[in-house]
């Protein structure tokens, strides 16, 4: 009866370290972002190293994207995404931003490349942008107001051809 008491208290123990041990080492968990609720502030950089953030873009419309292209869905969508680049790039209050998810820009240009794609590509390169926004995996697309109050999160591949 003696040693199960003991049992219990290192069993007990030993999880509470472990609990502990892994929130530690996962840091804080991302909160994400909702529709109708302010967008995060962000630092992305354009394919010329030039810093672009929330603030800088107030007043327009932002199609955020993230997106790789070692992602199936990302591919089968991008179709899509760049005929909505094609109908939407002369419009000085539409700012179309596709933000590369952990992938190396240069395989992403070489991507691009071959399958004659010509949108513009944005670094996130320490992934702060993509945790404010609590992306989970690609592709994610945010369209933000311009007052920065996030319109619509669409999380999976989407059909923007009519948007």
């Amino acid at each position: 009866m003696k040693h199960r008491g003991i049992i219990l208290i290192v069993l007990l123990s030993l999880g509470l370290f472990f609990v502990l041990l892994s929130q530690r080492l996962g840091g804080p968990r991302p909160t994400g972002v909702a529709e109708g609720l302010k967008a995060p502030d962000f630092k992305l950089y354009d394919s010329n190293g030039s810093e672009l953030t929330l603030s800088a873009l107030k007043g327009k419309t932002l199609f955020v994207h993230f997106w790789a292209s070692w992602c199936k869905e990302c591919r089968a969508e991008m179709p899509s995404i760049a005929r909505l680049y094609e109908r939407k790039k002369s419009d000085p209050d539409f700012v179309f931003l596709p933000v590369l998810y952990r992938e190396d820009p240069v395989v992403t240009r070489q991507y691009l490349k071959k399958n004659n794609l010509d949108i513009p590509l944005y670094i996130d390169p320490d992934e702060n942008t993509a945790r404010a926004f609590g992306v989970t995996g690609v592709p994610e697309t945010y369209i933000i107001s311009p007052d920065g109050i996030v319109k619509k999160k669409v999380i999976g591949p989407g059909k923007w051809d009519n948007y």
